[in-house]
């Protein structure tokens, strides 16, 4: 049976793995994400997962939930997916994709992971991130 993820204010290995495994099932979707992370609300103290792709302009955000949906039944039974609660779909245009796309880039289409704490990128201070792509090239 496939297990939820719990996200709460401690960013964990079960969040680590199920982001990366939902990316990676994205990318056999064809989603074309160019951005993926994790990203503390400190104001909320609660992790969000940020998706962006220039597909949500071409196809709306609605449309683009409509492919996490589908990655998440494609999801094995033994792994954790996250709720469409913590996950958020955005454009490449986001402030936040470009903030963190100045500091961190990643190759096009791999899954890596970089942990970005407490740091300022053009006078915007990011209280935490797990950033597993940040790629605005093609």
């Amino acid at each position: 049976m496939v297990k939820s993820v719990l996200v709460t204010g401690e960013f964990t290995e079960v969040m680590e793995k199920a982001g990366a495994a939902l990316l990676r099932r994205l990318d056999t979707g064809r989603a074309d994400v160019r951005s993926a992370f994790w990203f503390y609300l400190a104001d909320v103290k609660a992790w969000k997962f940020v998706i962006a792709s220039k597909k949500v302009d071409l196809e709306g955000p609605r449309e683009f939930y409509k492919r996490i949906v589908e990655a998440n039944k494609a999801a094995a039974k033994s792994e954790h997916i996250l709720s469409l609660n913590d996950i958020g779909v955005t454009n490449m245009t986001n402030p936040v994709v470009v903030l963190i796309g100045i500091a961190v880039r990643t190759p096009p289409g791999e899954v890596g992971s970089v942990r970005f704490s407490r740091n300022t990128i053009n006078g915007h201070f990011i209280e935490d991130a797990y950033i597993y792509r940040s790629s605005t090239r093609e």
